[in-house]
């Protein structure tokens, strides 16, 4: 009997044994499924969000080259506006264009304000309120209800400054777009 209990003993070690390392083998096959889910899935997850801030990008630089395009030329027709009420001109057609310029120029700046970054919408309200500066004194004028230094020549410094401000919100939406490369000095 003691051959037959050995016996038996054997074949259940060997039966547990061989069923064991199948469940052992399963479970080490299932870890390796969920590693490679857990990859797949964190790569998935890195291409959208890739896809997602490529995206952002595109609409952002969208944004910022029809506000740019948009408040050149509205600071250009303001300042045509300006050369017609200092020649003393009928200011009827620039302050139509001046109008149309308008129109388009806010346009622009309601679609920035939903999507520049706060940086880059600092800048750009620095443009709206001189914008907003050099359109006002130049409406009162062509109403005959000009306050003091409301005057086309005079309006002609908020121009320029206007010029600078738009520049300096070019920077910033080139450095946002991450297109502006090191700045150099002078050769030497």
């Amino acid at each position: 009997m003691d051959s037959a209990v050995t016996g038996l003993l054997a074949a259940l070690v060997g039966v547990g044994g061989t069923l064991g390392s199948a469940w052992l083998t399963q479970r080490r096959a299932d870890a390796l499924r969920r590693e490679e889910w857990d990859r797949v899935e964190s790569a998935r997850r890195a291409e959208r969000a890739d896809e997602r801030r490529q995206s952002g990008r595109e609409a952002r630089q969208a944004v910022y080259t029809g506000f740019n395009a948009s408040a050149r030329h509205y600071l250009a027709t303001l300042n045509d506006h300006a050369h017609v009420l200092r020649d003393g001109g009928d200011p009827g057609e620039s302050l139509d264009a001046v109008e149309t310029a308008r129109v388009e120029y806010r346009r622009s700046y309601a679609e920035a304000q939903m999507i520049v970054p706060d940086t880059v919408l600092s800048e750009v309200r620095k443009v709206d309120r001189g914008l907003g500066s050099v359109y006002g004194s130049l409406a009162r004028v062509t109403r005959d209800r000009g306050r003091d230094g409301d005057d086309p020549d005079s309006v002609r410094t908020v121009i320029r400054q206007g010029w600078r401000d738009l520049s300096d919100t070019r920077a910033a939406m080139r450095a946002d777009l991450d297109v502006t490369g090191p700045t150099r000095g002078p050769a030497g």
